[in-house]
């Protein structure tokens, strides 16, 4: 059954911390609950990059902000509860994630951590997580190795990115479909995620007669990757298949259009920003790049039409103080917000196993923004909630949506 979620009323109480504040009453677990969940609260809390993913936690927290306003979540045990939410800043230094969670779990005595970004934060506390038996529920990563631990680190659950390995397969689909003898240029950061999505691009490229005629690494400290960028254009590849992240992309595009360089480009769905990624390359430098995604880019007013835009443009306006309209990663944390309140919506109990549950069995959602098509489904063996995406391509300043694909269940 097709579930969607718009919801929306007022306020917004803000700290140092982005706490979604209903009170500080003790989170103390009576009868067989857990810690972090009472008959009246629930406590969450992540850890994120202030300077940059900022926006992502306050519209999260205004939106919890607005359902405690009308009385909380009525969640499937019967009990309506008010959502307490706690952000701290990391620096996107895993060391800092560490040190954050830790205080998340042993002094806020959170029920989960919810939304934590990047694959490096998540990997620096997931062993950790899992022997203190706390949930990491929608952590902002979609690292192949999550999926290849999952039976020791069986806390994680519905990663809002696509899944490594299947979303480097589509592109390899793609490219193999409009460039079949193609020479293929590659950038990809020398960490868990750039080595596995090289990895998985030469595995799905195997036997065809497309081809990676050249390969640059750097490491996330590297000031530039320009030298990078020459170096793959001098290799005379026609198709190139950028891995980076955030303003490394915005480096390559850049620095590929000053060179005359233009290949057909594909980027990585986690670095699709307009605003914060594509715009400071230049449009120009932009145009035409291909990536997928999931949500609509409010960036743009061209879907305005959706019934569902319409709602975060509402939502947006009634949280002007805290929230913009047009902010492309505020509106990747309010709609993260709100599958967490469809799984509260349909958890059964109130033990984090009770959680884990809800969240790995969630099926044909829909949200605000989703794109037509879309839909987040989880199940308990694949811990990724991004199981349809649309392909996408940057035109005229915006991106273009194309028929979404589906995971295969055999994936």
């Amino acid at each position: 059954m097709k579930r969607t979620i718009a919801v929306g009323l007022t306020a917004l109480c803000a700290t140092a911390t982005l706490t979604a504040c209903s009170g500080r009453e003790s989170a103390t677990a009576a009868g067989d609950c857990d810690p972090g969940i009472t008959d009246s609260e629930i406590r969450f809390g992540t850890s994120l990059m202030q300077s940059v993913a900022g926006p992502q936690a306050a519209a999260a927290t205004a939106l919890f902000e607005e359902i405690n306003a009308a009385g909380g979540v009525a969640m499937g045990d019967g009990k309506t509860r008010k959502i307490s939410y706690t952000a701290l800043d990391d620096g996107y230094d895993p060391a800092r994630t560490v040190g954050n969670v830790r205080s998340l779990v042993e002094q806020e005595q959170v029920f989960a951590i919810q939304n934590l970004v990047g694959t490096a934060s998540t990997l620096a506390v997931v062993d950790y997580l899992a022997q203190k038996e706390v949930p990491l529920v929608f952590p902002m990563t979609g690292t192949d190795e999550l999926l290849a631990t999952i039976d020791k680190r069986p806390i994680v659950a519905g990663a809002v990115n696509p899944q490594t390995g299947w979303e480097v397969s589509e592109r390899a689909k793609q490219i193999l479909r409009d460039h079949p003898q193609a020479k293929i240029a590659v950038l990809y950061p020398n960490d868990s995620l750039g080595n596995g999505s090289l990895d998985a691009l030469k595995s799905a490229l195997e036997g065809s007669g497309t081809q990676i005629v050249a390969q640059q690494s750097y490491e996330q400290t590297t000031p530039s990757v320009d030298s990078q960028i020459v170096n793959l254009a001098n290799s005379g590849a026609d198709v190139f298949v950028n891995f980076a992240t955030a303003s490394f992309v915005t480096q390559s595009l850049k620095k590929a259009h000053e060179l005359s360089w233009k290949p057909d480009t594909y980027i990585y769905s986690g670095a699709t920003d307009t605003n914060f990624v594509l715009a400071p390359a230049g449009l120009e430098a932009a145009e035409g790049v291909h990536s997928f995604y999931w949500i609509y880019d409010v960036s743009s007013r061209d879907h305005d039409g959706q019934p569902g835009v319409q709602e975060w443009r509402a939502f947006a306006d009634r949280n002007a103080g805290t929230v913009k309209t047009t902010d492309t990663i505020a509106a990747t944390g309010y709609n993260t917000a709100q599958l967490l309140v469809t799984a509260l919506e349909q958890m059964k109990g109130c033990t984090r196993a009770d959680l884990l549950d809800s969240v790995r069995n969630m099926h044909d959602v829909t949200t605000d923004l989703s794109i037509e098509g879309v839909t987040f489904d989880t199940t308990p063996d694949y811990p990724y909630a991004i199981t349809s995406m649309a392909p996408m391509t940057f035109r005229g300043g915006s991106w273009h949506y194309d028929a979404v694909v589906n995971r295969s269940t055999e994936g």
